[in-house]
């Protein structure tokens, strides 16, 4: 494994590294709140999904696998909707849990999404990485991820500790045992692989004749895969897009040539329909790269790069195994382009609202 440069990206690099750990503290975090936030979801019709950029992707991974352990009707309402258009998104006729993300957790939009939830008499819960942040002291209860604080600018660890935290959530809230001992695999198992991550998210980010990306997923998925395409433009600077894996075909296909790489996240389900898609890129001259569990003849023949993770967990449990190849495929090109992947250009630690 190459080592990080270490005038650039050094506190990326390092919180790359450590996911593992801060998953660990986010499984002890959620077991000691596990009756407060039981009683936070309990009875709840639906629960509504809210953040900005990274913390937005982190609802759209995590709203899928809510609704499918849980039974409760999920939605991904981007804070600004629910700050400014509650009415359009609460029903006040229905029992509402918001579920609020944001690393810093002071980020406006967010902050006035959950105060605007709480008017309604929607349950509010926050989960940040800092215990003084405005959201977590505002919302009826908050899961603080300290482990998963970053000095870097980008988002990597906290997002898939963010992941992490809704998916346990739904596991402890349905008190469903199995699900969490598996979820409570990933750390061992990222462990593991993080030197085969490497291995390859160097080979990809240093192609240069890969010019720009584009990341296909769906249902929970899809999340992270919108956030890949966050991690490029963040730190590379390069044109990178996300799609619901089968509408990339429906359109943006049409700029994919031998500089666009098109990474497919495969789940389970579906899979035969993503052996499909990566042929057709294939043919239209893309470079493809596969990440899935388990691989298979049609994927070998088409696949440019291949990550099979060979864990055996479901969809939707393994799915933040998914992201450190990507964060770091993201991190080796920010340096090849001369880039420092912790201070991307003309962003800020959070955004805050003058108005």
């Amino acid at each position: 494994m190459a080592q990080t440069d270490k005038r650039r990206g050094v506190h990326t690099f390092s919180e790359i590294q450590t996911q593992a750990e801060s998953w660990e503290g986010v499984f002890k975090r959620l077991d000691r709140q596990t009756v407060e936030l039981q009683e936070a979801c309990a009875g709840k019709d639906e629960v509504i999904f809210t953040g900005c950029g990274s913390a937005f992707n982190v609802s759209y991974a995590v709203a899928p696998f809510f609704q499918k352990h849980t039974g409760k009707t999920c939605r991904v309402v981007h804070a600004s909707d629910l700050m400014t258009n509650p009415d359009s998104f609460i029903n006040g006729k229905k029992k509402t849990l918001v579920i609020g993300y944001s690393r810093s957790g002071n980020t406006t939009e967010s902050v006035r999404a959950l105060e605007t939830a709480k008017k309604t008499g929607a349950t509010t819960i926050a989960v940040v990485c800092f215990s003084e942040s405005k959201m977590a002291v505002k919302a009826h209860r908050a899961i603080v991820l300290e482990e998963a604080f970053e000095k870097s600018v980008t988002t990597t660890r906290s997002l898939t500790s963010m992941v992490l935290a809704g998916n346990y959530l739904a596991g402890i809230c349905e008190e469903k045992d199995a699900l969490c001992r598996e979820l409570k695999k990933l750390p061992a198992l990222a462990r593991q692989k993080m030197d085969q991550f490497h291995e390859i998210g160097e080979k990809i980010g240093n192609d240069l004749n890969i010019r720009k990306f584009a990341f296909l997923g769906n249902g929970s998925y899809y999340g992270l895969a919108r956030e890949a395409q966050l991690k490029v433009k963040e730190m590379v600077l390069l044109p990178s897009d996300s799609y619901v894996s089968l509408d990339f075909q429906h359109g943006p296909m049409s700029n994919v040539d031998e500089h666009m790489l098109v990474t497919i996240l495969v789940p389970d389900a579906g899979r035969k329909y993503d052996i499909e898609l990566s042929k057709n890129m294939k043919a239209i001259g893309g470079k493809i790269f596969v990440i899935c569990d388990r691989s298979s003849v049609e994927f070998d023949e088409y696949a440019d790069y291949m990550l099979e993770l060979n864990t055996g967990l479901g969809d939707g449990i393994r799915n933040i195994l998914y992201m450190p190849v990507l964060q770091i495929m993201a991190y080796y090109r920010s340096l090849k382009e001369g880039f420092d992947p912790d201070n991307p250009k003309n962003l800020y630690y959070y955004v805050s609202l003058k108005t």
